[in-house]
C-alpha cells in the first residue's frame, strides 16, 4: 500500500471504531479491542463458541500484550479468564464497549500495543487481498481506492465476496466500485463508513482522470463531510466523520482557525479558512481538490 494510506489509517478509523484497551462485545456478539479489533473466531454472530472456535480466538488473544492492573504481563491464563467472562455476556453487547470496561474486565493493553496489532492486521489483510486476481494490481492503485477497499476489508474481512465491486475495480473502474462498495447493515457506524468508502472511490476516479499522483491521498473540502476528513487527516477532532456540522465540528474548525491566525466562527465554509485548510493538507502531503 502507498505510505500515505498507511500514515493515515489510524486517524482514519478511530473516530469509526473508537480506541479500547480491554475486551469487549461488538454489536454482533464478537470479542474485540483496540480499534475494531476482533479476537474472536466464533462462526455464528450472537453465539457461544465450540471448543475448537474457542481455542482459536484464545490465539488470536494471545497476539496481544496483555497487561493486568498492576502493569505486569498477563499470563494465557488470565486472557483466558477476561475472554469467557466478556464473551459469556451476549446479552450486553447491544450496550457497546462501555458495558465490559474495568473492573468487568481486569486486564488492558497499551497505546502503543494497540497501535502495533493495528497495523500487523492491516499488513496481513493486505497479503491476502493482493493475492486474489482482481486486486493483483493494489500497489498502483490510486491511495484514495486502497484505502476504500482496506476499509471494506476492515469490516468484511479480505475475503470479501462483491462480485460486481471485483469487477470494477480489476478495470479500474472507481466510479462503478464507489456503486458497489455498500454493505449492511447500513446503521450507525456502517453508515458512515460506506459514505467514506464510496467518497473514496470517487476521488481515485478524480485522482486517475485527472493524472493526479496516484501515491497522494486525495482530500474534497468543497462541504462539511469533506471538511471533517481534512481536519481529521490534520489532526484536529470534528468527531466522527458524518457530513453534519454539529458543535464537535465547529470547535475543531475554531482551533483550526485559531491556530492559523483567522476569525474564529466555526464556519467550515469561510473562503478564508477553506483556502488555509486547502494550503496546510497541501504541505502535508495531500492532494486537494474541491477549492
Amino acid at each position: 500500500m502507498h505510505q500515505s494510506v498507511r500514515d493515515q489509517w489510524i486517524r482514519f478509523n478511530d473516530p469509526l471504531e473508537g480506541r479500547v484497551d480491554f475486551m469487549y462485545l461488538d454489536q454482533k456478539g464478537w470479542v474485540s479491542t483496540g480499534i475494531g479489533n476482533k479476537i474472536d473466531q466464533t462462526a455464528a454472530p450472537n453465539s457461544a463458541p465450540s471448543a475448537a472456535e474457542r481455542a482459536a480466538s484464545l490465539a488470536l488473544a494471545g497476539e496481544l500484550l496483555w497487561l493486568d492492573a498492576s502493569g505486569s504481563p498477563a499470563s494465557a491464563d488470565l486472557v483466558a479468564v477476561d475472554w469467557d467472562k466478556v464473551k459469556e455476556r451476549l446479552d450486553l453487547a447491544p450496550q457497546g464497549h462501555h458495558a465490559f470496561q474495568p473492573p468487568f474486565t481486569s486486564l488492558h493493553v497499551e497505546d502503543a500495543e494497540i497501535d502495533r496489532h493495528v497495523f500487523a492486521k492491516l499488513d496481513q489483510m493486505e497479503s491476502v487481498l493482493v493475492g486474489r486476481p482482481e486486486f493483483a494490481d493494489f500497489g498502483t492503485w490510486p491511495a484514495n481506492a486502497q484505502l476504500a477497499t482496506l476499509s471494506m476489508c476492515w469490516a468484511l474481512g479480505p475475503a470479501f465476496r462483491f462480485p460486481k465491486l471485483q469487477q470494477h475495480v480489476s478495470v479500474r473502474s472507481w466510479s462503478g466500485a464507489a456503486d458497489e462498495c455498500h454493505f449492511t447493515p447500513d446503521e450507525g457506524t456502517i453508515r458512515i463508513r460506506n459514505k467514506l468508502d464510496r467518497a473514496h472511490f470517487l476521488l481515485a476516479q478524480t485522482v486517475e482522470s485527472q493524472g493526479l499522483p496516484a501515491e497522494r491521498l486525495a482530500l474534497d473540502v468543497s462541504d462539511v463531510f469533506g471538511v471533517q476528513g481534512a481536519l481529521l487527516a490534520l489532526g484536529y477532532d470534528p468527531g466522527r466523520q458524518d457530513g453534519g456540522d454539529g458543535p464537535r465540528t465547529q470547535s475543531a474548525v475554531r482551533q483550526f482557525q485559531a491556530d492559523h491566525g483567522l476569525e474564529q466562527n466555526g464556519a467550515f465554509g469561510d473562503p478564508a479558512t477553506v483556502g488555509a485548510l486547502g494550503a496546510r493538507l497541501a504541505e502535508a502531503g495531500f492532494t486537494v481538490v474541491g477549492v
